[in-house]
């Protein structure tokens, strides 16, 4: 029964619903309303199969025909009121029933009895706890609040109620960013794009995601959340590789803390050994070497003892939680996989009309066949299949690449380097804080970020130096190509890879006076602009679909316009430092007044 209702409203609507719906078909009905949990008010209602007689006795649970069958047994019809259709029709007349209360009372909410997914919603349903899984949620919930600590689930329909609850936050988030893309009419083609590269919507496309249970659901959203990209077999493999480096850390951990746990256990015998071992002996002596040795000193022993026994319980117990986070997320992370795997299947054989050869491809080679298609339109044929990925997976030696792809190249390396860079300050302020209290980890963590830091640095230096040689390249490339252009006199490295970026899209050298057209214009202007160059003669035959045109246009133009701007800046700073034959005059006199008033003093 709705919450928004008072108590005397509930019963009015519960008689109500009882009497239309059952009594007044000839059904007794046995009410009884339990309000002992104030957020759960509802009722049961017991329901007799069987008619009254006219002299008030019970009839035939199902109406006789007057026919008997070959062996003399009466031929009963079926009851009506044992029809599955029926519950669907009483929800749907209780539902319209509580609206019409709603109405009547002025309340603006409206009440739906319907699934999410029957309502068109993307949320996924929570599962029915039961009242075990309540039982436990309830005992948890007070074991939590008499601890003064937060609630956590500890069932298995809690925790993947959980789950589905962070799941459908994060789609209601993911729904209202495509809400304000769609609100500022910005780019509709993209929004397109997006919603056709979401797994989810193309399961829901494709009616598999209707198929998949709650824990398959949210094991593929949180796939999505954690690679932050759109989920595929390819994604969710990738998120496994992590989970498995995961996984080889938590090793390293534990040995770690059982390392230390030994480090500690055997401080206190050598403590004993040397507090009770005569003075100037070589067992006193040996006990306290080995003491400084794991990074105790006599004089503090006891004090460092507590500190590095709480750094020990503290990293034990951080460890606990890590450990049960990664098992917890890991079965996600395999569920994943596994659907995915069969839908990557699924949709290649349709793509593929259920090619055999299927069956001699692996999965993860099938995979990147779709997504290839996907990003392109190009279906590649499945005897070429392997060859084509090994060719894209293996690019050409350095050598045979072009500027620009050296220059991709390198430019991908120096945000490797900048990563790492930043890894290794995270690993260094995380050492400091066992500095104190393990000083003989911290050194040994120092000495192996050293080398790194040494490796960092001549790595950081052969691609910044490789970038600079490549971008004089491509200066004097473009150069060549505009032979006596002086707006390109002051050229810089950003503006030749910008232009020899477009020659190479367009598949030819485009005229400066043609960036130059697109300087200052507005969005609407490139786009129409750019709609009207496609008449260039050495645009033909690059055919483009229809529906993507627009789209197509508008980036071309902005591609030209960007080009066009840092041109302009090049012309203008390249200004900047002349000077007028008055500006030269008016300095030549400055100069001449200020000697001669030091010849004067």
């Amino acid at each position: 029964m709705s919450n928004d209702l008072n108590q005397e409203q509930q019963t009015e609507l519960v008689k109500t619903f009882v009497q239309s719906q059952f009594v007044e078909k000839g059904m007794v009905a046995d009410v009884n309303i339990h309000r002992d949990k104030s957020h759960n008010p509802h009722a049961h209602i017991m329901l007799t199969m069987r008619p009254f007689n006219d002299d008030g006795t019970w009839g035939e649970k199902r109406p006789f025909t007057g026919r008997l069958d070959e062996k003399g047994k009466k031929i009963y019809q079926d009851n009506p009121w044992d029809h599955k259709e029926n519950v669907l029709n009483w929800r749907n007349n209780y539902q319209d029933l509580v609206n019409k209360t709603y109405e009547r009372f002025n309340l603006e909410r409206r009440f739906d009895l319907r699934s999410y997914e029957r309502q068109g919603r993307d949320e996924i349903g929570t599962v029915h706890l039961g009242h075990v899984a309540a039982g436990m949620e309830k005992r948890a919930q007070q074991k939590a609040l008499q601890q003064g600590i937060e609630y956590q689930s500890v069932s298995k329909e809690g925790k993947l109620n959980l789950d589905i609850q962070n799941a459908n936050r994060e789609l209601r988030k993911y729904q209202h960013e495509l809400a304000q893309i769609h609100s500022n009419i910005i780019d509709l083609e993209q929004k397109k794009h997006e919603m056709e590269m979401d797994i989810r919507r193309s399961l829901k496309k494709s009616g598999l995601w209707n198929n998949l249970s709650p824990q398959e659901k949210t094991a593929i959203t949180f796939v999505r959340n954690r690679m932050k990209e759109e989920v595929s077999f390819s994604v969710a493999l990738k998120c496994h590789f992590q989970f498995e480096n995961w996984e080889k850390a938590l090793e390293k951990k534990m040995s770690a803390i059982k390392a230390e746990a030994s480090i500690i256990d055997q401080s206190k015998e050598l403590y004993n050994q040397y507090k009770n071992s005569p003075d100037n002996t070589i067992a006193k002596d040996r006990a306290e070497i080995h003491l400084k040795r794991d990074g105790f000193s006599i004089e503090n022993y006891m004090e460092q003892l507590k500190e590095r026994t709480l750094s020990f319980r503290k990293n034990l117990a951080s460890f606990k939680v890590e450990k049960e986070k990664f098992i917890e997320n890991k079965a996600k992370v395999d569920e994943a996989v596994k659907v995915l795997e069969g839908v990557t299947l699924t949709q290649a054989k349709i793509l593929y009309k259920d090619d055999k050869k299927l069956k001699e491809i692996p999965i993860h080679e099938v995979d990147k066949l779709l997504q290839e298609y996907r990003k392109s339109g190009t279906l590649i044929p499945l005897d070429k299949a392997h060859e084509y990925l090994m060719n894209k997976e293996n690019p050409k030696p350095l050598k045979e690449m072009s500027l620009l792809d050296q220059y991709d190249k390198f430019r991908k390396d120096n945000q490797f380097v900048v990563n790492w860079i930043r890894s290794l300050d995270k690993k260094e302020t995380a050492a400091e804080e066992i500095r104190l209290t393990n000083p003989a980890e911290y050194a040994k963590r120092k000495e192996e970020m050293e080398k790194q830091r040494v490796a960092v640095a001549e790595r950081l230096k052969h691609v910044k130096t490789s970038l600079s040689i490549l971008e004089k390249a491509m200066i004097s490339q473009v150069k060549s190509q505009y032979p006596n252009d002086s707006r390109l006199d002051h050229l810089d490295g950003k503006t030749a890879v910008k232009i020899l970026r477009a020659n190479e899209k367009e598949q030819r050298v485009i005229p400066i006076d043609e960036f130059m057209k697109y300087l200052d214009k507005t969005s609407q202007d490139l786009s129409d602009s750019h709609g009207q160059n496609q008449d260039h003669p050495d645009s033909q035959g690059r055919n483009i679909e229809p529906s993507n045109q627009t789209h197509h246009n508008r980036v071309q133009a902005e591609m030209m316009s960007s080009i066009a701007t840092s041109i302009n800046n090049l012309m203008d700073d390249s200004e900047k430092g002349r000077k007028t034959n008055i500006e030269r005059a008016l300095e030549e006199n400055k100069y001449r007044r200020k000697n001669n008033d030091g010849r004067s003093r």
